[in-house]
């Protein structure tokens, strides 16, 4: 498509000292018209290039050669992000006429006042004219650029709905809309679930980019590599992410109406820091759903080291090898219910052994170890320090059970040696 050239002389006879005096009133008839829903078109982004509109016509004609380079460029990168977003081009027009309106409504109303003759007149009509015609002639060549299905153009239009899906806000108002045009403009099927998906390469050197079916989006560009995964519990999409788990830490947050895709990133990107602390097991792919417990306490790791001194307190005076291997028994048996036989093969131990740790435990902690509630204490702080596999082989925690005191059935007792004064105290299963 060949673009006229604008023919620069109306700009160029219209007295430079008119244009300084017309700019305050056009200022305002800009902003009434921009503000009037009624009278604007539809699209925040096209109200705007009302007011828009008006400023470049003014600066075409401050300076009709030099200006008209850079106002060509503005107004083929407007059409060209109308394809993006699937609007329609009339929309433009609609909005350059308006622009034009109101700047003859207010020559034509301040006329007089403005010291203005029908010569002058005429030549401000003529400019806008030629204006009207160049600009949306730009405006017309980067849509159809934009439109014509090449593979360049494709991608940008991906690349812009993947970043609305990952970077938007769910809430902001028209984001459901803008979404929708964005997809459509992309050809991309809206799915009823997507998941984010982010990749961190398994070594220093990196790893190349995998190919991917074309209904998955994807941005390699990012510090964080990531997807867009649509029907993320559809057939077929688990072999998908398992081909990538040679190469790549792959972590699938949680599935996700399309509009609240930027949640599933967050998740997908707490999960990935915990898998590289290892915290959280990344042999294969993480799945944010599989770790739940784990996500949600260290949302609030700062608060749970805080609390970590006062409730381990009993543990303080022990050598280091006596701690820890308490530390992570009493864990075991908060995750199983005081169930010394499910402790010992979390722990690969005799369940009598954890039968003699624990009384050592009730020991050291009390009452404590009866309190619902403070035993879920110990727990999340002993799962955030112990939890994954970096302390203890990975695993997932077991929430405690809810209600009354846990009764733990007697059996009978390990042998004690008799150095050992003991209290009362309830025996493991």
């Amino acid at each position: 498509m060949t673009q006229p050239e604008l023919d620069v002389r109306p700009f160029e006879a219209i007295p430079r000292d008119l244009v300084r005096r017309m700019r305050p009133y056009v200022a305002v008839a800009a902003e009434e018209l921009a503000a009037d829903p009624a009278a604007a078109p539809p699209g925040a982004d096209v109200r705007a290039g009302v007011a828009e509109g008006l400023r470049l016509f003014y600066e075409l004609v401050e300076d009709p050669r030099g200006a008209w380079p850079r106002i060509a460029e503005t107004y083929r990168e407007l059409g060209r992000g109308m394809a993006l977003r699937g609007r329609d081009l009339d929309e433009l027009h609609v909005a350059l006429h308006r622009s034009a309106r109101a700047v003859w409504r207010t020559l034509t109303s301040f006329a007089e006042s403005l010291d203005v003759d029908r010569a002058v007149l005429g030549l401000v009509a003529d400019a806008q004219f030629s204006y009207l015609d160049a600009v949306t002639a730009e405006a017309a060549a980067g849509y159809e650029a934009e439109t014509a299905g090449s593979d360049e153009a494709v991608r940008r239009r991906r690349a812009r709905l993947l970043t609305l899906l990952l970077d938007g806000d769910a809430e902001a108002e028209g984001a459901a809309a803008a979404i929708a045009d964005a997809a459509k403009a992309a050809r991309w099927r809206l799915p009823r679930a997507a998941a984010a998906v982010v990749l961190h390469p398994r070594t220093d050197t990196g790893a190349h980019p995998p190919a991917l079916p074309p209904d998955v989006l994807m941005d390699f560009a990012r510090a964080e590599p990531c997807l867009v995964l649509p029907d993320p519990e559809g057939p077929g999409r688990e072999r998908l992410l398992e081909s990538l788990v040679k190469d790549w830490i792959v972590v699938l947050g949680p599935a996700v109406a399309p509009l609240r895709t930027a949640e599933s990133l967050r998740w997908a990107r707490r999960a990935l820091t915990l898998a590289r602390r290892g915290r959280i097991g990344s042999e294969g792919i993480v799945r944010c759903m599989d770790h739940v417990p784990t996500l949600v306490i260290f949302t609030a790791e700062d608060l749970i080291e805080h609390a970590a001194g006062a409730r381990l307190a009993p543990l303080a005076g022990l050598s280091r090898v006596q701690h820890d291997r308490l530390s992570e028994t009493l864990l075991s048996l908060l995750e199983s219910n005081f169930n010394a036989t499910e402790a010992g093969n979390r722990l690969h131990v005799h369940p009598q052994t954890v039968r003699y740790r624990l009384r050592h435990l009730e020991e050291l902690f009390g009452e404590d170890l009866q309190d619902p509630g403070r035993c879920l204490e110990l727990e999340m702080i002993l799962h955030a320090r112990h939890g994954g596999p970096a302390g203890r082989g990975g695993g997932h925690a077991a929430r405690p059970r809810a209600g009354a005191r846990r009764m733990l059935t007697a059996v009978p007792p390990a042998p004690v040696p008799p150095r050992a004064t003991r209290r009362p105290h309830a025996r493991a299963r």
